[in-house]
């Protein structure tokens, strides 16, 4: 049994009217004893304008009245809503009748919490509701209603069955081989998994970044192999992450690091640089890295200062064309020209991974770019949240690596699967801890 849990779902007074919620098993019952004469009577989700005793000395206060039977709320339960005059006096009459009857101020996100737990929403969608509200412009709302839409919840729903059809695939020829179940083996696993790495790459290229989403910012390092991507990776975090190397071509798939100012947080990626391969393997790591330029993240163009001026100018030409205002070129390797030679890039911030000249001042002008930058909208972009973001990013790479480590044999296969499916149930809440349940809740403002 619910109790009766209520909150106004509108700015507080003074206005000219608040909306005022309640839910749980009796919300109907609550309201019926404040009335000054008829019953609450009549078919459900019908508004009616009856006449509230908000204080018992006072003259009754005009309310119009929608009451929800259990089962057609949006939360499941049973539901009545409030439109009343927006007089502190009257709200606070109202609030303290409730609370003498046993009703209780909800908690922060709590209505939308009863229908994750009611089944009414995912994890996913409930988490929008929050996104909806924070919506700095209409692309950023179009996002945040992608997801309360259901469309990340499809998104995960849809890979997170075909992963589970490919275990039970494997499993079947583990338990039943003495019955001639055939196993797909390494091969035909590789072949089952890819289309599943496929749509959580597209899902993931279609994340929304803006400065003030709950997610952490996103920069990629892009430009020409052995531009200095990775040495620049390496400084900008002060540690080795990424390899760095005279021969091109070292960096073969996306590397992550995060860099921190006091709270704030950036994520880089050093992507795979820009060059012709034949090898399958550079092929698809170029390939990964061009899904990731299509989104909206904000670019940091890697250009080696040693380079012929004119190929420099080639590549100033393709940044305008390519990325429009949401890239930041970088001038790398400094140490290794002429002080005399001419700048011919003024704009560009000059470093040198080596010495460290430039660096501290890249990394400052990082988080001022990204507090500021809102990155270009994809049409079909979605509002991720920093935990979804994560855990569909993790379950990304576990699913990359178990496809790798395929030869393993189908035991530690199945093992790697199984982490990587729970990641994605933990994005719709089907396997998320309590503790976290209550940090994502308590996120929310009141009668939401």
């Amino acid at each position: 049994m619910e109790e009766v849990i209520y909150a106004l779902a509108s700015p507080p007074p003074p206005a000219p009217l608040v909306l005022l919620r309640l839910d749980g098993d009796g919300a109907a019952g609550h309201i019926e004893a404040l009335l000054a004469s008829k019953a609450l009577s009549g078919p459900p989700r019908t508004p009616r304008t009856v006449d509230l005793i908000w204080q018992l000395d006072a003259p009754p206060a005009p309310v119009v009245v929608i009451k929800w039977k259990r089962g057609a709320s949006w939360t499941g339960n049973e539901g009545v809503e409030l439109l009343l005059p927006g007089s502190t006096p009257i709200v606070d009459g109202i609030f303290g009748r409730l609370e003498q009857a046993g009703a209780r101020l909800a908690q922060p996100g709590e209505f939308t919490r009863r229908a994750f737990i009611n089944g009414r929403i995912d994890l996913s969608r409930a988490e929008s509701v929050a996104a909806l509200i924070k919506a700095e412009d209409r692309a950023s709302l179009a996002a945040a209603r992608r997801v309360m839409e259901g469309e990340l919840a499809q998104g995960i729903g849809s890979a997170a069955d075909s992963l589970l059809d490919v275990i039970a695939i494997i499993e079947a020829g583990l338990d039943f081989s003495e019955q001639e179940v055939e196993s797909p083996g390494t091969e035909g696993a590789r072949k089952l998994l890819q289309p599943i790495l496929i749509d959580l790459d597209n899902l993931l290229s279609r994340r929304q970044w803006t400065a003030d989403s709950d997610g952490i910012p996103r920069v990629l390092l892009w430009g020409r192999a052995n531009a200095g991507k990775s040495s620049l990776f390496n400084a900008l975090l002060g540690k080795d992450r990424a390899i760095a190397s005279a021969v091109a071509g070292t960096t073969t798939d996306a590397v992550g690091g995060t860099l921190h100012e006091g709270e704030r947080q950036i994520e880089l990626l050093d992507l795979p640089g820009q060059r012709s391969t034949h090898e399958e393997l550079g092929t698809l790591a170029l390939e990964r890295a061009a899904q990731l330029l299509e989104g909206d993240d904000p670019v940091l163009w890697v250009i080696d200062a040693t380079c012929d001026p004119a190929e420099i100018e080639q590549e100033k030409h393709q940044i305008s064309v390519q990325f429009g205002s949401r890239v930041q070129p970088v001038l790398t390797q400094i140490d290794l020209i002429s002080p005399g030679e001419p700048n011919i890039f003024p704009e560009a911030p000059r470093v040198s991974s080596m010495t460290g000249e430039g660096i501290d001042a890249l990394r400052g002008k990082l988080f001022r770019w990204t507090s500021i930058t809102p990155g270009r909208e994809r049409s079909d972009a979605i509002r991720f949240t920093r935990r979804q973001w994560q855990l569909v990013n993790d379950c990304r790479d576990r699913l990359g690596r178990a496809i790798e480590e395929a030869e393993g044999g189908p035991e530690l296969l199945v093992a790697d699967l199984r982490e990587a499916l729970t990641r994605l149930e933990e994005v719709t809440g089907k396997s998320t801890p309590e503790d976290v349940l209550d940090r994502i809740f308590s996120r929310f403002c009141l009668g939401k």
